[in-house]
């Protein structure tokens, strides 16, 4: 969340927007949309996707948010939200056309580059570099990877709320991020012994 905000605090909001308060949903999508429009750009490589699926993802959420039986799990059931949005259009998209998800022509990363005008070109050269070998990993990852190291990686997550929200155990989850990262780094060597 860009902002802080105690658990307890959370909750009660969600509990209002439940009750119909726009405000509230209002302050929900400001606290959470920027992270999970990061999620699905990390997910799937696409601006215009992350912008089209946390649309989707908010107004899904707006539209099931009185169904959450346990407003405190809120911030677990929107990124189970967000990621099945992504996947279902990647469904969709497999069924419509051979698309992948794996564009390697798609930077998704530019995070890396804080958008710092000051950098200078040496450092610029360095951050697009290492954009490229972390795309290269991603792209190589299956996507129950994928999305559990980003969790972990990129969003900081602990493994038991990536639990929450991959619905997998907890040994599931570590293991697959465990795999992920030697697939990160086996990327990262084979780089490192090329240069």
């Amino acid at each position: 969340m860009s902002v802080t905000i105690s658990q307890d605090e959370l909750t009660e909001i969600v509990k209002r927007a439940q009750n119909g308060s726009p405000e509230d949903f209002q302050k929900l999508y400001n606290l959470f949309a920027r992270a999970i429009y990061n999620f699905i750009w990390r997910l799937t490589g696409s601006v215009d996707d992350a912008q089209d699926l946390t649309q989707d993802t908010f107004l899904k959420v707006h539209r099931e948010l009185k169904h959450l039986r346990e407003p405190a799990q809120f911030r677990f059931w929107l990124y189970r939200v967000a990621r099945n949005e992504v996947y279902q259009r990647l469904r969709r998209q497999q069924r419509n056309s051979e698309v992948s998800i794996d564009d390697e022509e798609i930077t998704y990363y530019n995070f890396l580059v804080d958008g710092n005008d000051s950098l200078n070109p040496e450092r610029q050269f360095l951050n697009q570099e290492l954009q490229e070998i972390i795309d290269k990993a991603l792209n190589t990852m299956a996507p129950k990877y994928r999305d559990v190291f980003i969790l972990a990686v990129f969003e900081k997550m602990s493994y038991e709320d990536i639990t929450k929200i991959v619905g997998r155990s907890l040994l599931s989850v570590k293991t697959d991020i465990y795999r992920a990262r030697l697939i990160a780094k086996d990327v990262l060597k084979k780089y490192l012994r090329s240069e």
